[in-house]
């Protein structure tokens, strides 16, 4: 299993560019940058210029916001740029971002999303003056490259955790990008074996499944004050944006009193009372939050389940630097590939 970090883009450029780096230093395999605050492709770009063999990719794309045709040459573009390290997550959004943000209608999510993963599959693989003909039931595409594509075709990763875009995925997507609040026990006993079946179903091997997901992680020797971040950190998953993506994981997994309360206290402006309403068993559960000796332990859990972890860092700085707030975590990651290190033969 490898280590990545995933930004949210509300800091400043400049910011995520030396965190990148620290990131990058201290062993991390890949830096991914959420479409959130920020365009993703911006940030990425700078990071590709600051760094020498992170991998580096949106987690994850708005298919909405973007014809595939424009997401495909940008990412031929980058992949060319970062000479070779990109890694493309895409997604569906959802209702209130697709509808009330963009204005666009969320119609047919399951055709489009695995039309859009095809096109770009092939855009990642085409040559120039071989056209490239698609004609599908939401997309259609006639196009003939004419720059030279990388020997190594990007990755396209599908986000999916509801059933049916995970059935998607797992028939279409060269991997499963699943987010945030997915504990290793969620994942080895529910998500793998649905996965498992419905790639199967689609005439894959479900062993070339690869995945990837996210875990809200502060490590700090004050337990106390990492653990408060990562409840402040959930509270946001359900105000001002809800995200309905979290509130099923939440549940699936044995939370719907808590998700309750959330959804009543959060929106509501009521903080203290929310953060009051996360019990001890769901930060140990659902978010890495804690000592370094404790976050050793539950990085170590994904082991096996994912290729790739993904550390969305929720602790908040204390002063100038925007790297203390990751100094811990860094040192983490130094430890355990150190340890990875001494043990292969």
């Amino acid at each position: 299993m490898q280590i990545a970090v995933l930004f949210v883009g509300g800091q400043p450029l400049r910011d995520i560019v030396s965190i990148g780096r620290a990131a990058e230093d201290a062993g991390c395999a890949s830096l991914y940058m959420v479409e959130a605050y920020r365009s993703a492709w911006v940030a990425l770009t700078a990071l590709a210029s600051a760094t020498r063999h992170v991998n580096l990719g949106p987690y994850v794309l708005n298919a909405y916001a973007r014809s595939p045709l424009l997401t495909g040459m940008t990412a031929l573009d980058f992949q060319e740029y970062s000479a070779g390290r990109l890694c493309l997550g895409i997604g569906g959004g959802n209702r209130v971002i697709n509808e009330e943000w963009q204005g666009i209608a969320h119609a047919r999510v399951l055709t489009k999303m695995r039309e859009y993963v095809e096109i770009l599959q092939r855009m990642a693989r085409s040559r120039p003056g071989t056209p490239l003909e698609y004609s599908g039931q939401v997309h259609r595409m006639r196009w003939t490259p004419a720059v030279a594509t990388s020997e190594v075709p990007f990755l396209v990763f599908l986000a999916a955790v509801f059933p049916s875009m995970l059935r998607v995925a797992a028939s279409v997507a060269d991997g499963i990008a699943g987010g945030a609040t997915l504990s290793p026990r969620y994942l080895r006993e529910t998500l793998r074996p649905q996965a498992a079946t419905y790639a199967a179903a689609a005439d894959r091997d479900p062993a070339g499944l690869r995945w990837k997901s996210v875990m809200f992680t502060a490590v700090s020797p004050d337990r106390e004050r990492a653990r408060q971040a990562a409840r402040t950190a959930l509270c946001g998953l359900f105000a001002p944006l809800p995200h309905p993506y979290y509130e099923y994981t939440m549940r699936e997994q044995g939370f719907s009193a808590v998700v309750d309360r959330l959804r009543e206290l959060v929106p509501a402006g009521r903080h203290a009372a929310a953060l009051d309403a996360i019990p001890d068993a769901l930060i140990d559960e659902l978010v890495i939050a804690g000592t370094p000796a404790e976050c050793r332990g539950r990085l170590l859990a994904f082991d096996g389940l994912v290729e790739e972890l993904l550390l969305l860092n929720v602790l908040p700085p204390t002063g100038d630097d925007a790297c203390a707030a990751y100094t811990e975590m860094f040192t983490l990651i130094r430890t355990l590939n150190a340890t990875t290190q001494a043990a292969r033969p």
